[in-house]
């Protein structure tokens, strides 16, 4: 799964041994377990070792890509872990379906800063797919950040700047609510509107894009875009 084009797709077949030597086996559960035992096994998937190790790698690579000029980019601890579709497992040790958001505290040569990455679960039972999403405190969701980046990466071209292998995002910021934020029973936002900034390297230079984003009273979102 890729939102926006300069997402980083990261399959997890290089970590499938980290996490098949470090979490213990599971028992078999019912295809139709109950929400509680379901909530209760994705709690203990969320924080055994294994996948802890797995994402610290991706954060690291997240970090490397944003500021490679730092050279001791250290994971810290989970800042959030943001459940859009509910996990379910089966016999097998990893979902069979589910999407989250995990979003890292990173020490970035002494400067805090934050990886977000998206797994999505496999039908089969194989370890979720991943991908890193914008960096830092965005509160926009993933098919969200992919219209922004569709916008910023337009915006971009029309100065010249079109190649994207010279587009870094860095960081993003949550700045203010300008109408106060409300969460639904799910934990989305269903109401208010919020100011954002999002850094990158582009093209030679440092690049700063306000963002103003808005609940639009319908389960999503709308932005507006400024260079």
């Amino acid at each position: 799964m890729r939102f926006g084009r300069l997402a980083f797709a990261l399959v997890l077949a290089a970590t499938q041994p980290v996490l098949a030597q470090t979490v213990p086996d599971q028992p078999a559960q019912p295809t139709q377990a109950p929400v509680q035992d379901q909530m209760q096994r994705f709690q203990a998937y969320v924080t055994n070792d294994g996948y802890k190790k797995m994402l610290a790698q991706l954060a690291i690579m997240g970090e490397t890509v944003s500021s490679p000029e730092c050279k001791t980019h250290k994971p810290q601890e989970r800042a959030s872990l943001t459940v859009y579709n509910p996990p379910m497992f089966e016999a097998a040790l990893h979902p069979v379906a589910g999407l989250w958001v995990d979003r890292i505290k990173m020490d970035r040569c002494g400067t805090t800063s934050f990886q977000n990455i998206i797994l999505q679960a496999q039908k089969d039972g194989t370890p979720p797919r991943a991908a890193l999403l914008m960096p830092g405190t965005t509160m926009a969701n993933p098919p969200m950040q992919d219209l922004i980046m569709k916008d910023f990466l337009a915006a971009l071209g029309k100065k010249k700047c079109t190649d994207q292998s010279q587009i870094i995002p860095v960081f993003t910021k949550m700045e203010k609510e300008t109408k106060p934020l409300k969460l639904d029973g799910k934990g989305m936002i269903s109401e208010g509107a919020w100011k954002e900034t999002w850094t990158f390297k582009a093209c030679g230079k440092t690049v700063n894009a306000a963002i103003d984003l808005a609940a639009d009273g319908k389960g999503g979102l709308t932005h507006k875009l400024k260079l």
